[in-house]
């Protein structure tokens, strides 16, 4: 892969230099202090780090019965299609106990969903211009004055009625794809299983561990593409009120047809990840001889750098050619 051919040229669909223009239009517009924050605090993120291969590592280790090295927490593959604040708050006592967890918590997850998918539909770029063009967008996405959102920002109860009827399917979403996580794994790492445990190799853990590697880093690049596809299949879900099927069969031909754009769109919400982690390590570091407000502070950085994320994917969307009910093309 050439240098060129990753930063693009401008007859490209989403050359680097506008996803990053779009990352700064995103961050502009989410930051405005507000309510809306608290939805983009649940919104979720792209993870590209160790902890998801820990977490599968330790997904493998349950199936076989052999201590592996750097095996983690496997409660951690049910994160990762969450915004980096309600991964903090889930338990890190074991798989099943997370699944318990979340069981318990589906109605709540449920009005989060609500709220997320809101968040994705009024992020959409469309929104600054409909003032302009007097779009029915505004109509659809339940907001009156888009010249007050234009001056105050969004609100929270804006996020809210946009994602009427729609939480329930975002929270499909989620659980399709980590469905589709585990049900690979298994695919994937069964086979070794079988192997080991038929050839009684149990005790051999470096032949093991050696065995896993290949499979555990395709599994890997797998859960990362899916993390990706989500973002697209998010604002698709949230534009045209498909079904989870319909949402990720979409997601994924708008990445199949520019998976360049989609790389360079990729490249671009890392660094944002890396920013705020940075942040955040500044953060805790700068307030840890007062409890309570870091705790207050990092709320505040996952919600702006949610909305961020929310705004710069619906960008990213309509780039790659996304289109809304509200575009009144047939068969949307």
């Amino acid at each position: 892969m050439s240098p060129s051919s990753l930063l693009g040229s401008p007859t490209d669909r989403w050359p680097l230099s506008r996803a990053v223009d779009a990352l700064g239009e995103a961050a502009r517009r989410a930051g405005t202090p507000g309510l809306i924050w608290i939805a983009g605090a649940f919104y979720p993120g792209v993870y590209l780090n160790v902890a998801l291969f820990s977490a599968l590592l330790g997904l493998a280790e349950n199936y076989t019965g052999v201590d592996l090295p750097s095996a983690g927490d496997p409660s951690q593959v049910l994160r990762l299609f969450t915004s980096k604040f309600v991964a903090d708050l889930l338990p890190e006592r074991g798989f099943w106990w997370s699944v318990l967890v979340l069981v318990l918590l589906l109605p709540v997850l449920g009005l989060l969903s609500r709220l997320v998918v809101g968040l994705a539909k009024v992020s959409d770029p469309r929104l600054w211009a409909a003032r302009e063009t007097g779009s029915p967008f505004l109509v659809e996405t339940g907001i009156a004055d888009a010249e007050e959102v234009e001056r105050r920002g969004l609100r929270l109860r804006t996020a809210w009625r946009a994602g009427r009827r729609l939480g329930l399917t975002a929270l499909g979403l989620w659980g399709m794809l980590v469905g589709l996580v585990l049900g690979a794994g298994l695919v994937l790492i069964g086979p070794v299983v079988v192997l080991v445990r038929a050839a009684n190799l149990e005790e051999a853990s470096p032949l093991l561990t050696g065995l896993l590697v290949p499979p555990l880093l395709l599994l890997l690049v797998y859960a990362v593409v899916l993390m990706v596809i989500n973002q697209l299949a998010m604002h698709s879900l949230a534009h045209n009120q498909r079904g989870v099927s319909s949402s990720l069969t979409h997601a994924w031909r708008l990445a199949r047809s520019s998976p360049m754009s989609v790389l360079r769109a990729t490249m671009v919400d890392f660094v944002l990840s890396i920013a705020i982690f940075g942040l955040e390590i500044a953060t805790t570091t700068t307030v840890h001889p007062v409890p309570w407000l870091a705790p207050l502070l990092l709320f505040l950085l996952y919600g702006f750098g949610g909305a961020t994320r929310a705004g710069f994917w619906a960008r990213a969307y309509r780039a790659l050619g996304g289109m809304s009910s509200a575009d009144h093309l047939p068969g949307l």
